[in-house]
């Protein structure tokens, strides 16, 4: 069966960019706007939760894995990313550190013009936001772990600085992270519909899995979309916007026709534009863990859920509000740029009674790609990320982990009750990166944005010679941030927004298009806990 939908804007991914870009641009434009996501609308009742929801998050994410690792003894490494309405802001470990505002410049000196720190500060000003004021609320943690406070301890008696915010801006700092949540629920871009889908000029279509972006004579025209046997394409007259992360975005731009021209033929799809970059150049933050035995009980034990669950019904407030990884730190030369990133877990899934130190390279110089397979085009998207395939990666991680040893080795931990070191125990560092080394689940750059013969997009987010189709989700960042990804996101999103309604208020004949008024569209205000599984109550 098919059929036929006309729009002028479609929105490709309802996720963390998507969300924010379909609000922006109904309140910027007169565009009507079609927003599209493979997954089910927000289940706030299963997410909202933030410990419970981390449990329970594989139900609403892709289930990708990596391709065979070759520095990481031929491990396939699972990286999930979220399928559901708010995408990975709805799944992820909701903490809001940007990273320093400076990694920007470094866009700017790739060929980014116009994404440097202080335009990007400028152009948010108009919201009331800095870089590290986001659009999605951004609370201190509500629940602080025993081992939480004694890393932190551990930390300042090793002269890191104790600082509030804690956003990762700075090297040799320690602190809580702030995170994406209001009133101890999680907070997800899913908010930002609130309210929408009640505008007429709004649509959000959930259930859509979109086969591939409709090109005629090198423009972007619309999108062919299928929900189980139902077949249809959707028109848009002003044109398309992917922004479905950076693993799923250059697999649709491949299956569009547009991508590397070996590549296309060789999977059987007619070329519409030979663009080698797109795919490459993937990075993600890689890590390894340091698990140590714990003589301290976890406050997040199964045994302790119902009492748990009732201190969140009633008051938001006790260990279902964490996200497990509550504090870390940032650690670099001097008080400068920080190489690596220490973050905890006061429970871990590796042993049942211990706590464990992630150790993860936040500038890794290794990258990958992300392409379709030539055996199965529409199965799912080949995913190497190339991790620790750069010889420069080695030696940061193994002095990431042996840090990691040396706080754990403060009187402070050590009174709270550390015990044997499980990992990596009495393996050779380099053995024990091969065998455990993993994600930590921050992948960008496979569509990366400049000027140069590998660049997918420029810096008004258009795709190299096409008209009409846009890019705007962490795909398109030439180098990874130093800090966590659903920030950078989220900065992504407002800058894009602008750039794309620019462009549109000006295709209308140089001057901004006449701005109808949104109906019942209010400023998302309420936690995300108010949006239940159907969207019967506030329709996101």
């Amino acid at each position: 069966m098919s059929s036929s939908l006309e729009t002028d804007l479609v929105i490709v991914g309802a996720g963390t960019a998507g969300c924010l870009l379909a609000r922006r641009l109904i309140e910027q434009t007169s565009a009507r706007v079609i927003l599209l996501e493979a997954g089910p609308r927000y289940p706030g009742w299963a997410l909202g939760a933030p410990l419970a929801g981390l449990r329970l998050r594989t139900n609403w994410s892709w289930r990708h894995q990596t391709v065979p690792q070759a520095a990481l003894d031929h491990r396939q490494i699972p990286i999930p990313m979220g399928r559901v309405v708010g995408g990975t802001s709805s799944v992820n470990a909701m903490v809001a550190a940007l990273g320093p505002p400076t990694d920007f410049d470094e866009w700017v000196r790739l060929g980014c013009e116009g994404w440097s720190a202080d335009e990007l500060a400028a152009s948010l000003q108009s919201t009331g936001r800095s870089l590290f004021q986001p659009v999605l609320p951004v609370s201190p943690a509500r629940f602080e772990s025993p081992f939480s406070t004694a890393f932190l301890q551990a930390c300042e008696t090793l002269g890191l600085r104790h600082v509030e915010p804690f956003t990762g801006d700075r090297a040799q700092t320690c602190g809580l992270f702030p995170l994406f949540q209001q009133h101890g629920t999680r907070c997800t871009a899913a908010q930002q519909l609130v309210g929408l889908e009640q505008h007429p000029r709004f649509r959000l279509l959930t259930g859509q899995t979109v086969r591939r972006v409709l090109v005629e004579r090198q423009q972007a025209v619309g999108v062919e979309i299928q929900s189980g046997r139902q077949q249809t394409v959707v028109r848009a007259q002003a044109g398309v916007i992917l922004s479905a992360g950076a693993l799923q975005t250059p697999a649709l731009l491949q299956l569009s026709g547009v991508g590397p021209a070996a590549l296309l033929r060789h999977s059987g799809i007619a070329v519409e534009l030979d663009l080698p970059g797109v795919g490459q150049g993937l990075q993600d933050h890689v890590g390894a863990p340091v698990v140590i035995q714990s003589r301290a009980a976890s406050p997040g034990r199964p045994s302790r859920w119902l009492q748990a669950a009732v201190q969140w019904l009633l008051g938001r407030s006790g260990v279902m509000t964490s996200n497990c990884c509550e504090a870390g730190c940032f650690l670099g030369p001097g008080t400068g740029l920080p190489f690596g990133e220490i973050f905890t877990h006061f429970q871990t899934r590796r042993h049942s009674q211990a706590v464990e130190l992630m150790c993860a390279l936040v500038r890794p110089a290794s990258r990958g790609s992300v392409t379709i397979d030539p055996a199965d085009p529409w199965g799912p998207p080949r995913i190497d990320p190339g991790y620790l395939t750069d010889p420069a990666d080695w030696a940061p991680l193994r002095e990431l982990v042996m840090t990691a040893r040396e706080i754990a080795a403060q009187p402070a931990l050590r009174e709270f009750g550390l015990g044997a070191e499980l990992l990596p125990g009495d393996q050779p560092l380099d053995e024990f990166l091969r065998r455990h080394a993993s994600t930590c689940h921050h992948p960008v750059g496979s569509c990366r944005m400049g000027t140069d013969a590998l660049a997918v997009v420029n810096p008004r987010l258009e795709v190299h010679g096409l008209r009409r189709l846009w890019l705007a989700d962490n795909s398109i960042a030439p180098v990874i941030p130093r800090g966590h990804t659903a920030a950078t996101a989220l900065v992504i999103a407002e800058q894009g927004a602008r750039l794309i309604a620019r462009q549109l208020n000006g295709a209308a004949g140089g001057s901004p298009r006449p701005r109808r008024e949104p109906r019942h569209c209010p400023t998302p205000t309420v936690a995300a806990h108010s949006i239940d599984a159907a969207g019967a109550s506030a329709r996101e």
